[in-house]
């Protein structure tokens, strides 16, 4: 049995005293003074989940080799579990993606973050909501492919989204929620017509609120216009994507979203890609075009199309703290227990309570990581200095 001491964030308090596990949580109680680790006032909470990030460190989220790789690395940044995430492929590449990260969630080791499950960020997208994705990989829905998809991943395919107004959307929606696929609405021009359509089809979740909806021309620094985004915040059936790096969304539209979607439905995540928790510097994507890592986020060298962030889940938990004054109980939520739910893994992971998998991430006051551990094992510790 592993003891140790810190701010507890549990789902419904932040209580200074002590978590006890051996795999699995067993008691959570006051401080204890022989506890095996003693954080002082560091926060100790449920490890992150992010179900959408591309890459991390200097490794894009593809090759066997390197998921791997991002698995073990996820565990300086607290992160206990991802979705690694491939848009704008062409079939062979999809199928390839689906493969490998079915062998690479068998392959990762005891001191890695779990490999939950791939998620297709394509390639069913409407062209004219692509954003950075590249349109000559976009294609129109066909049922026989996603099956090969839903083949090669064999089981793995967790999470997929797409624009349901495409001809077929309902039945590609149908089809993936028959094998247990999440389907997330994304890149979309739906009328509120179509989404309301595609839910009641099974389709239960939104890729990154806000971002790649529909601008209104004349106020470039509105982030949308009247339409879709305001038929997803009316509807109480959609758990929402948000990036929370304060350069894809502003904070007071966090804040809206986390008024408007509420404590449970609200998923923080960072849509990273390669240089996230590196300096800046100039990278790859999967479908080999060249972006850079300067100013917060990442752009393409070409013309400057923001493609993702540089963001890390601890650093997306702190701005949810301080940057949007968001509470920490609220923001464990958004940042672990929503996104095991959305998974069907809350009564596995994704919280500090009794029976839980201790998976743990302990924070100082700045929101780095000094340790991380995984069904109770300490993966990851930071060496002072």
């Amino acid at each position: 049995m592993t003891t140790i001491n810190g701010r507890i964030v549990t789902p419904r308090a932040v209580v200074d005293g002590s978590v006890s596990f051996d795999g699995r949580i067993a008691a959570i109680g006051p401080r204890n003074d022989a506890a095996d680790y003693d954080f002082g006032p560091a926060l100790v909470l449920p490890g992150f989940i992010d179900v959408h990030m591309h890459g991390l460190g200097s490794f894009a989220v593809f090759e066997v080799s390197d998921l791997i790789e991002v698995a073990r690395m996820q565990c300086r940044f607290g992160t206990t579990g991802f979705l690694p995430a491939a848009a704008s492929l062409s079939e062979e590449r999809y199928l390839e993606f689906g493969r490998n990260v079915r062998r690479a969630s068998d392959l990762a080791g005891p001191g890695s973050a779990e490999i939950l499950g791939a998620h297709f960020e394509g390639p069913f997208i409407n062209p004219v909501g692509r954003a950075g994705m590249l349109e000559a990989y976009l294609r129109p829905i066909d049922l026989e492919e996603c099956r090969r998809y839903l083949d090669a991943a064999g089981g793995c395919l967790k999470l997929m989204t797409l624009s349901p107004e495409l001809p077929g959307g309902e039945d590609l929606i149908r089809l993936l929620r028959r094998h247990g696929t999440v389907v997330s609405i994304g890149h979309s021009r739906a009328t509120e017509a179509q989404l309301a359509r595609a839910i009641d089809a099974g389709l239960s979740q939104v890729c990154h609120l806000f971002n790649t909806f529909q601008r209104d021309g004349r106020d470039p620094d509105w982030p949308w216009s009247r339409g879709l985004l305001d038929a997803v915040l009316a509807n109480d059936r959609l758990d929402c994507e948000v990036i929370c790096d304060m350069v894809h969304v502003r904070p007071e539209h966090v804040r809206l979203a986390a008024e408007r979607v509420g404590p449970d439905r609200f998923l923080a995540i960072t849509d990273s890609l390669p240089g996230a928790g590196l300096e800046p510097g100039e990278y790859d994507m999967v479908d080999g075009r060249r972006f850079t890592t300067r100013d917060g986020a990442a752009r393409l060298v070409a013309d400057g199309t923001l493609v993702g962030s540089v963001l890390t889940m601890n650093r997306a938990m702190g701005n949810l703290v301080r940057r949007c004054g968001i509470d920490l109980v609220r923001a464990a939520k958004f940042t672990s227990t929503n996104a095991a739910r959305t998974l069907g893994l809350d009564d596995d992971v994704g919280s500090i309570a009794l029976g839980r998998r201790a998976n743990l991430a302990v924070l100082n006051d700045d929101y780095q990581c000094i340790a991380t551990f995984v069904d109770g094992r300490l993966v990851f510790e930071k060496v002072a200095t």
